[in-house]
């Protein structure tokens, strides 16, 4: 049974640390024989790579005690939201899942849109 690759192929070009990464994950699978320690080594890099998912990095965010204070009087937004407003990566940090959360605030939006208009206004 042939296996499917561990993530989708992706166009970006991902960081050298990733794709060394990948490249541990794909010599560990292919080996014959493993030791306990190429398990945990096979292990601690999937695991690495798991945490930079989008639905990871939802999971971690939505899960913080600042999420109120970022979110302010919105509500939380679901995943398949969330989603839409990620930027396109081939993977994520934390800090893009609190930024994304940021674009959720409405509140803090519109200032920021008025701050905007205001400036215009007094440079004319």
């Amino acid at each position: 049974m042939k296996q499917k690759p561990f993530i989708k192929p992706i166009i970006m070009k991902a960081s050298k640390l990733i794709n060394k990464t990948l490249t541990t994950i794909e010599t560990l699978k292919a080996k014959e024989e493993k030791t306990s320690f190429d398990f945990v080594r096979l292990a601690n890099a999937e695991y690495k790579i798991e945490s930079k998912t989008a639905s990871n990095i939802y999971k971690v965010v939505t899960a913080s005690e600042h999420l109120s204070d970022i979110l302010g009087k919105s509500e939380t937004p679901t995943f398949k939201q969330f989603v839409a407003k990620l930027p396109e990566k081939p993977f994520y940090s934390v800090y893009d899942g609190f930024m994304t959360m940021r674009k959720f605030n409405k509140v803090e939006l519109q200032q920021r849109k008025a701050a905007r208009q205001n400036k215009k206004t007094a440079a004319k």
